[in-house]
């Protein structure tokens, strides 16, 4: 609510004047009095239950989309309620990455952060308005909260609202053609006819088995035998799919001080994201490692390989929300899952700094049995295995 005091000053004049009208025996001033109190009052009563059974809601037509396309937005305000809204002040926050188009295509005016606008309802009455939202850039974004505010139909008394529901829309992140990064030759998704045999998938975990003779220390499930007196080892889930395992650098400089390179760090993980599209429409199955930090958690993103659309939009939803700094340093993730990962499983590596570190590690992979490529997204190449 906003100061009032210029608004009150007339109601103390109002009734100066319906008094000393009375005891002058003067009815025009008395009735000038009157007349100005009732007016007043009113605006003021109006002014009260103005915001009362207003209901605003939003709806997207879509929750997902990619970076560069449009979801509309559809905003319904209700009056609920048999007295009109002579007028009404919206503001909707909204990101900066989120550009709004509406009301035939044309470009509504929008401040910083928010979308505002002025209408008038009647009394039961409800108005819908439809707006093409671009999705500029990647991202999990919330629409809202709303601020209303509206009054009496003089404006002398206003009243301000702020409702804290929201709308989200999750942004994967752009798609590059393929034949941008030139994988074809190497990886070619369409015609993958799956590998022949099964392949234990180490990052796939679906239980414990008592330990035998045989088993390897990385076989010992170390948290089950924690709590039993005897060793157990993991049983994990058997592929026989053509699995692609992207393994994502979220660096987009060689040294953790130097400023972040947004294009570079942008490319690498939209070349991610195109791999994880390629592969999952030729029905591969698909993992993800990070060396940056889940959403919402401390734990680093860590997918194993699994086929399908649930997974395949778990694998973009992290994509989406990729932090813009590591974890940790790549080459130590590397190094870290190199004897994790099964030598049935095609690898690619994408990086925007690639350090010597890295192409060590990538080196060590090679001697082991892993396919794996290195993608340097910063210079748009790719190093080919010997």
């Amino acid at each position: 609510m906003r100061e009032e005091g210029f608004a009150d000053l007339w109601l103390l004049a109002g009734g100066i004047l319906l008094l000393v009208g009375t005891l002058a025996g003067s009815y025009a001033i008395a009735t000038l009095g009157l007349l100005l109190l009732a007016a007043l009052l009113t605006a003021r009563l109006w002014a009260r239950y103005a915001l009362s059974a207003v209901r605003y809601d939003r709806s997207l037509s879509t929750e997902r989309v990619y970076a560069g396309e449009s979801v509309s937005l559809e905003v319904r305000i209700t009056n609920r309620k048999p007295l009109a809204v002579p007028w009404l002040h919206l503001e909707d926050q909204l990101d900066p990455h989120l550009h709004v188009r509406g009301f035939g295509g044309e470009d509504r005016p929008v401040s910083q952060g928010g979308i505002r606008q002025q209408v008038s309802i009647g009394w039961y009455e409800r108005l819908c308005y439809t707006y093409d939202v671009e999705c500029a850039r990647r991202g999990y974004y919330r629409i809202g909260p709303v601020r209303l505010r509206s009054g009496d139909p003089f404006g002398l008394y206003e009243r301000e609202r702020e409702d804290r529901d929201t709308v989200a829309v999750l942004v994967y992140p752009r798609l590059l053609p393929l034949q941008d990064l030139d994988l074809g030759r190497l990886f070619p998704f369409e015609g993958s006819r799956p590998r022949i045999g099964t392949i234990d998938d180490p990052l796939n975990i679906v239980g414990a088995r008592p330990y035998a003779e045989g088993d390897t220390l990385r076989q010992v499930h170390w948290r089950a035998s924690a709590r039993s007196p005897e060793l157990w080892s993991k049983v994990l889930r058997p592929t026989t799919e053509p699995g692609l395992l992207i393994l994502l650098d979220v660096a987009s400089s060689e040294r953790p001080w130097q400023v972040i390179d947004t294009e570079s760090l942008e490319r690498a993980i939209s070349t991610a994201a195109t791999l994880a599209h390629r592969g999952h429409a030729a029905r591969w199955a698909l993992g993800l490692l990070v060396n940056g930090v889940q959403s919402g958690t401390r734990h680093r993103i860590r997918l194993g390989l699994a086929r399908g659309d649930g997974p395949f939009a778990t694998v973009m939803e992290a994509l989406a929300k990729a932090p813009p700094f590591p974890m940790l340093p790549f080459a130590d993730m590397l190094r870290a899952e190199r004897r994790k990962i099964s030598r049935g499983t095609t690898i690619v590596a994408v990086s925007a700094a690639p350090t010597e570190a890295v192409r060590e590690q990538i080196a060590i992979y090679r001697r082991n049995g892993h396919r794996i490529l290195l993608v340097d997204a910063r210079a748009r190449r790719h190093e080919v295995p010997a």
